[in-house]
């Protein structure tokens, strides 16, 4: 894999492009990537020159990707960005997509807890709002786009983008586990206490996700890290 770096001086812009600020000076780290990947637009995406100057627009559709790499954008120091190097009906140009994703979705077939209210799409590109909501569940999983997943409704299929907190690939299991010490309780594995505790007992688990297991309780569903109970 070959890199090079580009510097790109852009005079006097002001403005949003493609909905990002340009600072004044912009360097592009590009990487050389074989076989070539593609990237599927959702959106209509600006086209950029190589000095940064809009060249043109382009629809929803997915495109080759020739050449890639990060832009600096925004105030001060600014943050990186990818940029993507694709060939257009008026020649090669750069985009740096505001909703894109990728390759393309891949088969699964797990399932997904969600711990906060998430809207639903018709569309891997949110673009088609179903005008329905999904509480806090695990549901099945038929295949996951980037942080993107297909899932079953009781609606048909829907796509879900997770705002909140998610585990991918819980397993769904009916296991006895003996907790040989007091053991804490989470609503979720990103540390989210309880406040509350079991003592060394036997408990059923329902899901396991990495270290952690889920269980019925008092509280609803909780969860602890199985290590605490080693």
């Amino acid at each position: 894999m070959k890199k090079k770096a580009l510097l790109v001086v852009v005079i006097a812009i002001f403005g949003w492009v493609s909905g990002r600020e340009v600072s004044a000076i912009t360097t592009i780290t590009t990487e050389v990537s074989s076989p070539a990947k593609t990237i599927t637009l959702f959106e209509n995406t600006t086209l950029l020159g190589e000095n940064g100057q809009t060249t043109g627009i382009i629809a929803p559709q997915t495109v080759t990707i020739l050449d890639n790499g990060q832009r600096r954008v925004g105030h001060g120091e600014g943050y990186l960005v990818p940029i993507y190097l694709i060939s257009t009906w008026l020649g090669k140009a750069w985009i740096m997509p505001d909703n894109a994703l990728l390759g393309n979705q891949i088969p699964a077939e797990t399932s997904l807890e969600i711990f906060g209210v998430e809207s639903l799409y018709s569309d891997p590109g949110l673009t088609k709002p179903t005008g329905m909501q999904l509480a806090p569940q695990t549901v099945k999983v038929k295949a996951k786009w980037d942080n993107r997943y297909l899932i079953e409704t009781m609606n048909g299929e829907s796509w879900i983008a997770p705002r909140y907190p998610a585990l991918f690939e819980v397993s769904e299991v009916q296991q006895e586990v003996q907790l040989k010490s007091t053991t804490n309780l989470f609503r979720s594995p990103d540390g989210l206490e309880t406040g509350s505790a079991l003592s060394p007992q036997k408990v059923m688990v329902n899901e396991v996700w990495r270290d952690w297991c889920r269980i019925d309780s008092w509280l609803g569903p909780v969860w602890f890290e199985l290590q605490q109970t080693e």
